[in-house]
């Protein structure tokens, strides 16, 4: 059986390294060595939804989020918001199956696993909760005082300013530092799997709007060649039964601009409000004729339906639903910026990406302009008919909508690029590597490339389709 590191770069983008000139000769070796290729990002792109579905092999309709905020029942707007409780409530997590398999698991600085989580017989560092009084950041408590004697006070402040440049390379290099430092402790204490995150880049990134010529562009070039030393290192700490799996969910890029859903829909005659406000305001502060709207949006190109027998002052019939929905994909499809330019916009019905019992409170709509360099704001009061904007405040790097892996290590043979690879198949493709039966709810695929005997194969495939109902 194999042992796997799981390093999760949120935002490493080989394509912007490229265009930064960054010199990655580890980072080369490694996809030399093993698989890798691009990976079909989360719907609506952020990083709550991409690693929630990334370490679960589920989508959002089975665990009921798409942002950090959400709703689960047919209220307005989306007034419920993400913990890491809630998360652990609705649905299983990679390092729980896992660890509820008999395999010893360690995981550093994860998304959504704070307060920590309990892992029978493994170990967590989470994220310090801001002004707490407890303050207690790992499982089991004890492991804080070991890590303190590894390392000193633990890193997690992410509220660099950007013009303390100096301060805030220094300071992203020392926090991915100190993980690599627990991840190999973590090694040492024998775990059959780690799983830990480096946030340094992303951080960096989202201070600049990704690109050469950019403020931090020189710090994000020093940055990419900074991690592929610690990873060369670390690949060379491991042992010959260990794989190495890197992943992205989100590659960096630019934001060119913002488009005012709720703005939009006003204009166009699908919501309707009491009083335009004087200055932009969130939808939830403003006083909305709910019985003569048929449609709103939330903050990331999410949009809703105002259902009858569904809302509360629902207006829109069921035989009217899909018919409306085509007309929203066909208006919105025409959206121009100020200068008349077409946005390129790609949407999505709900049904045609999530399933799952949440599914039902999910947006009927998702729209995502540009590749999503152009940000959906749900705020209304810009003025009436300024619909969308190039000049939006604290303009910086954004989501980009493809992720990135790529796996080397014992039984990973040497392919080379792998076409058509989601999110959703990264946890099948750890407890593939671990010689772990996957689930038969998980949605995704191994990429491993571990190769099967016909058998195999049609075993794999018949637990498939039983799960699906066939």
């Amino acid at each position: 059986m194999s042992k796997l590191l799981f390093l999760a770069i949120p935002g490493f983008d080989e394509s912007m390294a490229v265009r930064l000139k960054a010199d990655l000769p580890n980072f080369k070796a490694i996809k030399s060595d093993g698989i890798w290729g691009k990976m079909n990002g989360a719907v609506p792109p952020n990083p709550v939804t991409a690693w929630t579905s990334a370490l679960s092999g589920r989508n959002p309709g089975f665990f009921g989020f798409w942002g950090r905020c959400y709703r689960d029942s047919f209220v307005y707007g989306e007034p419920k918001t993400v913990d890491g409780p809630t998360k652990e409530r609705k649905v299983s997590s990679l390092y729980t199956m896992l660890a509820n398999l008999g395999q010893k698991v360690a995981i550093v600085d994860v998304p959504l696993t704070t307060p920590a989580p309990r892992i029978p017989g493994g170990y967590t560092v989470s994220t310090p909760l801001p002004r707490s009084t407890d303050n207690v950041f790992t499982w089991p408590k004890s492991l804080a005082d070991e890590i303190r004697g590894l390392i000193g006070d633990y890193l997690f402040d992410d509220s660099f300013h950007a013009e303390q440049r100096d301060l805030v390379f220094k300071k992203l290099c020392e926090m991915d530092g100190q993980r690599l430092t627990l991840v190999k402790h973590f090694l040492g204490k024998r775990c059959d799997c780690v799983i830990a995150f480096l946030s340094g880049l992303d951080r960096l990134a989202h201070l600049s709007n990704a690109g050469e010529g950019e403020p931090f562009s020189s710090e994000l070039r020093e940055y990419y060649q900074y991690l592929d030393r610690q990873i060369g290192d670390l690949r060379l700490a491991l042992d010959s039964s260990t794989v190495l799996l890197l992943a992205s969910d989100h590659e960096l890029d630019r934001i060119d601009g913002e488009v005012r859903l709720n703005e939009w829909l006003i204009t166009n005659g699908y919501l309707s409000i009491s009083e335009y406000p004087s200055e932009p305001s969130a939808l939830e502060c403003v006083q909305v004729e709910w019985s003569r709207t048929r449609a709103w949006a939330g903050n990331s190109g999410q949009i809703y339906v105002n259902l009858k027998d569904r809302e509360a002052e629902g207006i829109v019939g069921s035989s009217e639903y899909e018919s409306i929905l085509d007309e929203l994909i066909s208006r919105l499809k025409g959206i121009t910026d100020e200068k008349g330019s077409a946005l390129r916009a790609k949407l999505f019905k709900r049904h045609e990406i999530y399933s799952g019992p949440f599914s039902q409170y999910a947006p009927d709509l998702f729209v995502i302009f540009e590749n999503n360099r152009w940000r959906c704001s749900e705020k209304v009061g810009f003025g009436n008919g300024n619909l969308c904007s190039s000049t939006i405040e604290f303009l910086t790097g954004g989501y980009g909508t493809e992720g990135f892996f790529c796996i080397a290590g014992p039984g990973i043979p040497p392919k080379g690029e792998y076409a058509g690879a989601s999110l959703l198949d990264l946890a099948p493709t750890v407890l593939d590597v671990m010689d772990l039966e996957i689930p038969g709810e998980m949605e995704g695929v191994s990429v491993s490339g571990k190769e099967r005997t016909p058998e195999e194969e049609e075993a794999l495939v018949q637990e498939r389709l039983k799960f699906l109902g066939y």
